[in-house]
């Protein structure tokens, strides 16, 4: 008989799934005890602002072929999120399904170290909105004045300058933002998340060469959108993954300049303003607006947008979220689609509404797929789940019963067929209309 704490929980976007991705999975279940591995995945569009090369179902199997026992689905508009809605998104999925262990890849920082950090750290403070402001408007990025701000909360702490430069090295590396941004959510939302830490091995997150056996994600992607054949990854990419993404379609970001342009072009004639959409500031919407769209590919595009205070990340979602439609207003509501699927599923059964869950928590959870053998593992997710479980993406009206939650599934099933039509208009490959999707079984 199985329980959750042997179940094992990792939020990703195996961008596509290498051999780091198989090295911490495995150590996720060494270091936490666990029999089952439960993978979070990002969906069409990811956390860099730009369309994952292959799709969620195709990246779901190349994980469940290398040992993942059951795969869901993070939704594009918390997915092609910053780190902290991301983060939090990611960690309540895990905690509606009632699984207790997190493992996360981090280039250096432990788990014990994030804790100290957040004893420390206090982020609604009225001085440290103060230093992030003033940070903001020196022309710092976000990110860099959140590092300033960290930094002088340490100091007034007493913290020592050994302590101080430790943690600016530490919040500079994306990896370990994230993973400080899991615990950050598991801590202000009271989620009892137990996170461990597996470090990173290999070439770093950004590194654009092939190396070894353990190359980044950025390297392979670039291989392969350079027209490189995945016989050339066998030390770099298990091979059952391998197999799956030969026979795949996939995208290449650079078809996006045309829709994005037209996308804009649009909402300009349409009296639309561009900095009502998420990530997209007064400053930023005039630089876009301005754009004369000249360039070939979308990096390039991204490039001649970025500035000191905007960096390509920001750029990247910014114009993600105008081409998807997700509005400020949007994500705001779906942060508390869950609150309102849970008191309006109380409603309908005739009963009290009990604990409701976190601002930013997951209104439920859908199923790209599993492993035969990890059958009972699903069983028991259902029994714990204090959200739906949509395995059929045609039945998730009648599963959710609230407004949000139906609108934030409808975002991606928006998503779903944009993605798709880029994908056709690359290669002239249509995969199934999101709703007519098959879960992935191995």
């Amino acid at each position: 008989m199985i329980n959750l704490a042997q179940v094992v929980g990792i939020i990703a976007e195996y961008h596509p799934f290498h051999n780091g991705h198989l090295y911490q999975m495995r150590n996720a279940r060494a270091l936490t005890g666990a029999s089952y591995c439960v993978v979070f995945l990002s969906s069409y569009f990811v956390q860099r602002g730009m369309p994952a090369i292959y799709s969620p179902l195709k990246r779901a199997e190349a994980a469940l072929r290398a040992g993942a026992d059951a795969v869901f689905e993070i939704p594009t508009p918390f997915s092609s999120a910053s780190a902290r809605d991301y983060a939090a998104y990611g960690v309540s999925m895990l905690a509606g399904l009632g699984i207790p262990n997190l493992c996360c890849g981090t280039e250096d920082v432990s788990a014990e170290e994030l804790s100290m950090l957040l004893d420390v750290i206090d982020e609604g403070s009225e001085a440290f909105q103060h230093s992030l402001r003033e940070g903001l408007k020196t022309g710092l990025t976000y990110a860099e004045a959140r590092v300033n701000a960290i930094a002088a909360d340490l100091f007034q702490a007493g913290a020592d300058n050994s302590l101080l430069l430790r943690t600016r090295e530490l919040l500079s590396k994306p990896n370990n933002i994230l993973a400080f941004e899991y615990a950050r959510a598991a801590r202000a939302e009271r989620i009892p998340i137990r996170l461990t830490t597996v470090s990173r091995k290999g070439s770093d997150y950004h590194d654009p060469i092939l190396q070894g056996d353990f190359s980044s994600a950025t390297a392979i992607r670039s291989h392969i959108l350079n027209g490189g054949s995945w016989d050339d990854l066998g030390r770099m990419v298990p091979r059952v993954a391998a197999e799956v993404f030969t026979a795949a379609p996939y995208l290449n970001p650079a078809c996006m300049v045309g829709p994005i342009e037209r996308r804009v072009l649009d909402q300009l004639y349409e009296g639309t303003a561009l900095s009502s959409f998420s990530d997209v500031s007064e400053d930023l919407a005039d630089r876009i607006a301005n754009a004369e769209f000249r360039e070939e590919n979308y990096e390039a595009l991204v490039n001649s947008l970025k500035t000191r205070q905007y960096t390509h990340t920001r750029v990247a979602r910014a114009l993600t979220h105008i081409f998807l439609g997700i509005r400020k207003s949007d994500l705001l509501r779906w942060k508390n689609a869950a609150r309102e699927e849970a008191v309006a599923a109380a409603s309908a059964e005739g009963r009290e509404t009990g604990e409701l869950p976190p601002i930013g928590a997951a209104p439920y959870a859908r199923l790209l797929g599993f492993r035969r053998d990890s059958e009972a593992l699903l069983s028991l997710l259902k029994q714990a789940a204090t959200i739906p479980m949509v395995s059929r993406p045609a039945a998730a009206e009648s599963l959710l019963r609230s407004p949000a939650a139906r609108d934030l599934f409808q975002a991606e099933v928006h998503a779903a067929d944009l993605w798709n039509s880029l994908c056709y208009g690359d290669n002239g490959t249509s995969l199934p209309s999101y709703l007519r999707q098959q879960i992935v079984i191995v």
